[in-house]
């Protein structure tokens, strides 16, 4: 059982996705995000516990602030933007430019203009996907890529290529 935003996840392997990522909160004060996606059929950490993580996918970078912002390497489109804090707040870009905000606190869970408090889902594969379109969709099946993920991580952590060890 997993507890995000004060709803519970019963058999549910990620509660928000944005496209390929993952998104995985840990409570406390800061509460500490890590971001995972596959690079190479492998997983990789784009953010780990609030902190960027060098990949070859993205280029990601934190001000003194402690606000973390990632773009696509190649393109350098903006992917999204996470400030940590009591309550954390994600800025998810849209292919036109536009942006989807996603609030995170103890209580309840923010996304574009759904919000979850105090739900239980149990037995589905993911709690909240954001797509590049902005659009939001809730208790889906997880993108290919992010299942092919979760079935690598099931394994050994991995190594290099932003692996928590990094």
């Amino acid at each position: 059982m997993t507890r995000f935003g004060g709803n519970e996840f019963i058999d549910v392997s990620v509660p928000l996705v944005f496209g390929d990522r993952i998104f995985l909160l840990e409570p406390g004060d800061p509460a500490l995000l890590s971001v995972l996606l596959e690079v190479d059929g492998d997983p990789a950490f784009e953010v780990f516990k609030n902190e960027p993580v060098e990949n070859p996918l993205s280029d990601v970078s934190k001000t003194a602030a402690g606000v973390v912002t990632v773009s696509d390497r190649k393109t350098g489109r903006f992917l999204y933007k996470v400030r940590p804090g009591s309550e954390t707040s994600i800025a998810f870009g849209r292919l036109d430019g536009g942006e989807v905000s996603a609030w995170i606190s103890d209580r309840q869970l923010r996304v574009g203009g759904t919000t979850l408090q105090n739900n239980v889902f149990d037995g589905v594969m993911a709690g909240v996907i954001v797509r590049a379109d902005g659009s939001v969709g809730i208790g889906a099946a997880l993108p290919p890529g992010v299942a092919k993920l979760l079935r690598v991580t099931k394994e050994a952590p991995p190594e290099g290529r932003g692996g928590a060890s990094s």
